[in-house]
């Protein structure tokens, strides 16, 4: 193949038609513009210009590979220009996975702090949980997964990937309205070992089993759904009991709830995964919106019951999975 050096000399031979101007358009000396002429003759084979009295003049063959040399060295322009804008987030695409509850939370917010940063930049996202994200991610088909794990139950860790951290999202208690639970001294999680439970995803439902565990019972769960709205009703309704991320109640909030921090419940981790190496400008610049709006998430809401008082209030939010 020739080198694109000499096939940008033979374009300049061909458009001026003279090896003095082509010299001239390219910073070359004369003999430096023969000689890369000569060269491309010895590879191709063949003669590839013609001189006359005035200059010279491509030959067939000459022809033929500058027609091919024009469209090679246009690629290669158009290239570097796409790379070019992507560097200075002038254009390109990043693409997120992620988990229902920052899904519904802060990921939006960061895909528009995004667009205001950079208009030009296209994000998407699709939903899902920390499993499929992690596995669309090592599949190439996503650009960053947004996850989550529990100290416990960790097992994400992967030398492809970089691991990013966004935030701590401590696990709270969720009980109606009018609970036992709700008023007085704050309950241990031994005291709730009676109770009918509402699960979300697998992931938090093996999370509060595993706590229910270390408190001495086996939780008995009558409901278990991936939908924290459904959760968070079954509990305003009274046939339930849950422990629910607090990031789910940033994404709706249910009359009849009442959520009470609980140390026991323990806290998950939230995160930003992406392949490892250095990343693309708009991936960073992803990573970096994301940090920020979920460092912004308001846990305010949960309370622990006042010795002697009556149920916590509650603040805006919802119950939720995943």
């Amino acid at each position: 193949m020739p080198e694109l050096h000499r096939l940008r000399v033979l374009r300049e031979v061909a458009r001026l038609g003279s090896m003095s101007a082509a010299a001239a358009s390219l910073s070359y000396s004369q003999p430096a513009i023969s000689h890369h002429v000569s060269r491309l003759e010895a590879e191709a084979g063949t003669p590839l210009v013609a001189r006359h009295a005035r200059g010279v003049r491509l030959t067939e063959a000459g022809r033929i590979l500058a027609d091919h040399a024009e469209s090679a060295l246009a690629a290669l322009a158009e290239a570097d220009e796409k790379v070019a804008a992507i560097a200075g987030l002038r254009a390109g695409r990043v693409r997120l996975a992620a988990f229902p509850t920052a899904a519904s939370s802060f990921v939006p917010d960061a895909l528009a702090a995004l667009r205001n940063r950079a208009g030009d930049v296209r994000g998407a996202l699709s939903e899902a949980e920390p499993a499929e994200a992690l596995a669309a991610l090592r599949a190439g088909e996503t650009d960053i997964a947004v996850a989550f794990d529990y100290a416990e139950t960790s097992g994400d860790a992967d030398m492809r990937l970089r691991f990013v951290p966004l935030a701590r999202d401590p696990v709270v208690l969720a009980v109606p309205d009018g609970h036992p639970a709700a008023g007085g001294e704050p309950p241990s999680l031994a005291d709730l070992s009676g109770e009918a439970w509402a699960s979300g995803c697998r992931r938090c439902r093996d999370h509060v089993e595993f706590r229910c565990r270390v408190a001495g019972f086996q939780p008995r769960v009558d409901f278990a759904t991936d939908q924290y709205v459904a959760v968070q009703r079954l509990v305003a309704r009274g046939l339930a009991v849950s422990a629910l991320p607090n990031l789910a109640f940033a994404c709706h909030s249910e009359p009849g709830v009442a959520r009470i921090a609980l140390p026991e419940l323990g806290s998950r981790r939230i995160y930003a995964a992406v392949s490892a190496g250095p990343q693309p400008p708009a991936v960073a610049a992803m990573l970096d919106e994301l940090a920020t709006a979920a460092g912004r998430v308001d846990p305010a809401g949960v309370r622990a019951p006042a010795a002697g008082g009556g149920a916590p209030s509650r603040a805006a939010g919802g119950s939720g999975s995943g």
